[in-house]
């Protein structure tokens, strides 16, 4: 499995409900960006799971869009904040798409791809807003993926 990690865009800085703050024009720039550099590498998503919050929500429909990828995009509540890295693994453990977007936040994100890569915590790679990173698993375990690229937003 092919998975593509990718955190949300720039997001307004407060909302009285967390999961309903919108990306900025800053951080929408960010997400087309990536999507065009996406594009470029020919690559055909077959599933596609974001978080419900707005902020991921708008950043995976935008990235699909940009990038010119038609495939339905799913909420998937385990990629909220506040779910952990095991407890997506579990999940795509489930699945047989060959090519996977998760669309989510950090920390998650960032524990995420530690996990993957078998990275100690304390020297995680921590993602930027919109960065994507495209990891190769072998299985989707601890330690059953490597980094085969990481596209940055350039605004």
């Amino acid at each position: 499995m092919n998975l593509y990690l990718l955190r949300h865009g720039e997001a307004e800085p407060r909302h009285y409900d967390d999961s309903l703050r919108a990306l900025t024009s800053h951080g929408k720039q960010e997400v087309i960006n990536v999507a065009r550099q996406f594009a470029k590498h020919n690559i055909t998503l077959t599933s596609c799971f974001h978080s419900p919050y707005t902020r991921t929500t708008q950043t995976c429909a935008l990235f699909l869009a940009e990038s010119g990828i038609a495939i339905k995009a799913e909420p998937l509540s385990l990629l909220t904040p506040n779910h952990r890295a095991l407890q997506v693994l579990a999940f795509l453990r489930t699945m047989q798409s060959e090519h996977v977007l998760l669309v989510t936040h950090n920390p998650l994100v960032s524990e995420l791809l530690a996990v993957l890569t078998d990275t100690e915590v304390e020297t995680m790679h921590i993602f930027s807003t919109s960065e994507l990173d495209a990891v190769e698993c072998q299985a989707c375990t601890a330690g059953g993926g490597v980094v085969s690229f990481r596209l940055m937003a350039q605004v």
